[in-house]
């Protein structure tokens, strides 16, 4: 890993990173703000398919424009003006428990989109990041699952007939959890194997590019087909019965933006393994690219775009931590009220939410990435 431009103050006044932020936070403002404000994407035929009910694009932006603008400043700036433009259907005595989601989501993903995509590194280094990246995130998704399953988290959603993918025990010991977790550890051991290696290619350049970049799109639009048919939907008054007023009203603050959205539960697979899985085929697709970039394994390349498909499924990981008892408790300190926080089956709902949300801009940043390979490329050949 060399030069790393992204943390040079000064590059935030070239160009290139002053028109991405100042283009990226006007976008932020339409897709956080207007548009959820106006319900202008709350669209009923949607919604029966697949939630969040407004489905907003900030997400998409931040990738976007993190990426070209390759600064930390200008990130902080995008995530900024996603984050103060948050628009919510609750009063102000509400707004608090989801305005800090959001703070969390949005500088997340602003700062390493824009930091992966940003540092020079060689091949080896790629996979090695790949592989850990990867592998971690998956440990995360099958801890969650785990510890949800071993306390019988589900039971709320089967008890008001919801059907939810869980953890399934044998006798008390966690069966599918533990396999995601061995190939989560498999996969981060043989990204770290493959890093360790030396060598040089110098054919086939393109066809690894295609072949990565062909992973990659799969690996974001199936899923999103599988949710879509193996899920089903439950409104606020079951959201309620399940969770509570306060967790309904935090999901509705930061993925509904309505006093009363629908939510998604997947049925058929268990939620807290999907962006795992959909990691480990990125990972993939990411390996071809690599080898193609980087002639081997040899050289030096920036991630650029695809850097930003590195982080999946932190987010939601520091909000359920965050929003624990535990540390809401310790938050309040010695105040005698009992603090809003995020119950345990809520967690559900919440990674349900956002894979939808994650995935659906992650759709829409990949078609506007190649597009603006096209015009670099078309420009280049005049």
């Amino acid at each position: 890993m060399k030069n790393i431009k992204f943390f040079h103050i000064g590059q935030f006044f070239t160009l290139r990173a002053l028109l991405s932020t100042l283009i990226g936070a006007g976008l932020a403002v339409v897709t956080e703000f207007v548009l959820p404000k106006y319900g202008i994407l709350q669209i009923p035929a949607i919604q029966s398919f697949i939630t969040p009910t407004t489905i907003t694009f900030t997400l998409a932006v931040i990738l976007i424009f993190s990426t070209l603008a390759k600064n930390v400043v200008s990130s902080l700036f995008l995530a900024l003006a996603a984050i103060l433009s948050l628009y919510s259907p609750y009063p102000t005595g509400t707004f608090d428990f989801g305005f800090w989601a959001v703070v969390i989501i949005y500088l997340v993903t602003a700062f390493f989109s824009g930091f992966f995509a940003t540092i020079e590194i060689s091949g080896r280094t790629s996979l090695l990041i790949i592989g850990i990246v990867f592998g971690l995130q998956g440990f995360i998704g099958a801890g969650t699952s785990m510890f949800l399953g071993l306390k019988g988290m589900q039971q709320p959603f089967l008890d008001n007939g919801i059907g939810v993918a869980h953890s399934e025990l044998m006798g008390t010991f966690p069966l599918y959890d533990v396999i995601v977790a061995g190939f989560s550890f498999i996969f981060m051991i043989v990204f770290i194997v493959l890093s360790r290696r030396r060598f040089a290619i110098d054919v086939e350049k393109k066809t690894r590019e295609i072949v990565g970049q062909i992973i990659i799109f799969l690996a974001i639009v199936g899923p999103i087909v599988f949710v879509i048919l193996s899920s089903t939907i439950f409104d606020q008054a079951t959201a309620v019965l399940i969770f509570g007023d306060n967790n309904a009203a935090f999901m509705n603050i930061i993925f509904a933006k309505s006093l009363t959205g629908s939510f998604m539960a997947v049925r058929l697979l268990n939620v807290f393994y999907i962006l795992p899985i959909v990691g480990f085929a990125i990972g993939i697709g990411m390996m071809f690219i690599t080898y193609g970039r980087s002639e081997g394994t040899t050289g030096y390349f920036r991630m650029n775009f695809e850097g930003s498909y590195l982080i999946l499924n932190l987010a939601p990981f520091l909000l359920t931590v965050f929003f624990s008892f535990p540390v809401q408790r310790f938050l309040a300190g010695t105040a005698p009220v009992t603090p809003i926080y995020l119950h345990m089956p809520a967690w559900f709902t919440l990674y349900s939410e956002f894979t939808n949300l994650i995935l659906i801009n992650l759709v829409v940043a990949y078609i506007i990435f190649k597009i603006i390979t096209l015009v670099k490329f078309l420009i280049k050949k005049k």
